[in-house]
């Protein structure tokens, strides 16, 4: 028998794996995925000691603060409208 093949009998719950580092599972509409980002190294430091949850927050407030974020929200209305039609 391959090594591994049994592991889905024995390996705890996503729930618990999670809990058990401190993460909970995305939920409904979430995702993540690695990036490659240019800061200061002292600023680049803090973001990484955040948890995800909180980098996520600061992603969503920087782009508000940007203006980007209200850009996507219209492009996604113009494309219900279109599909609406």
């Amino acid at each position: 028998m391959p090594k591994g093949e049994k592991l889905h009998l024995v390996r705890p719950p996503r729930e618990a794996l999670a809990a058990r580092w401190g993460l909970r599972l995305f939920e409904g509409g979430e995702t993540g995925e690695r990036v490659y980002i240019r800061a200061l190294a002292v600023v680049l430091e803090r973001f990484k000691a955040l948890p995800p949850d909180k980098r996520g927050r600061v992603v969503e407030a920087g782009l508000e603060a940007l203006g980007l974020l209200e850009v996507q929200d219209e492009q996604d209305e113009q494309d219900e409208q279109e599909a609406n039609r």
